[in-house]
């Protein structure tokens, strides 16, 4: 697993700290791209907040040292739709939502405000968001370096999409060591989600 930043000797923090900025640059764009796919979906604005950096566990700071973080909320991130991306940055991708966003995206999507929503609703509203914000994300990063990607077939979870994604990532070149989160809401932060980027150790290379 990867170590702290403030433990690499200076000319490796240099280089680890350059292809992390140029990752979450690349996040950031796709980020970007997909919350004005959400925008248009839902017929709200959507913000996107500032991209944030872990580091196998520990959380990049602003001033560019890995902190511990004890009370991290991912595990909220209950449901979700989980890529691969294959191409000029081979990685893991996913959208996330909270419980909470979960239902009020769903219902946004069928507009249906009140009432039982069938499990067929909720899964197939879900896959939906989840593929057009991938193909999106996918596609802005593959226009900023002028090369191919695709996401794979999208894969749900309702209920364990966290655990889902983190199985995934271990089972890749890096094992997780870089996860790159951009968080997309509205005003009032009732529709959303979180995007997350976990790219193969050998994309780190792939975007100097």
């Amino acid at each position: 697993m990867s170590q702290a930043f403030e433990t690499l000797h200076p000319n490796m923090l240099s280089a680890q700290e350059a292809r992390i900025d140029r990752l979450s640059e690349l996040a950031n764009i796709g980020a970007g791209h997909a919350a004005g796919a959400f925008s248009q979906m839902t017929g709200h604005t959507i913000r996107m907040e500032v991209p944030r950096v872990w580091l196998s566990g520990l959380e990049l700071g602003s001033d560019g040292a890995a902190v511990s973080v004890e009370d991290a909320d991912e595990r909220e991130w209950a449901s979700g739709v989980i890529f691969e991306f294959d191409g000029c940055l081979n990685a893991v991708m996913a959208v996330l939502f909270r419980r909470e966003m979960c239902d009020a995206v769903v219902r946004q999507m069928v507009g249906q405000e009140q009432g039982f929503l069938p499990s067929e609703t909720v899964e197939s509203a879900l896959m939906e968001v989840g593929n057009v914000l991938a193909s999106h994300v996918a596609s802005a990063i593959a226009d900023t370096l002028h090369a191919r990607l695709l996401p794979s077939i999208p894969m749900l979870s309702l209920d364990a999409a966290f655990e889902q994604l983190q199985a995934l990532a271990a089972t890749r070149p890096g094992e997780g060591e870089v996860w790159i989160e951009c968080e997309l809401a509205d005003q009032d932060g009732q529709l959303g989600g979180l995007v997350v980027l976990i790219p193969d150790r050998e994309a780190e290379a792939a975007t100097d």
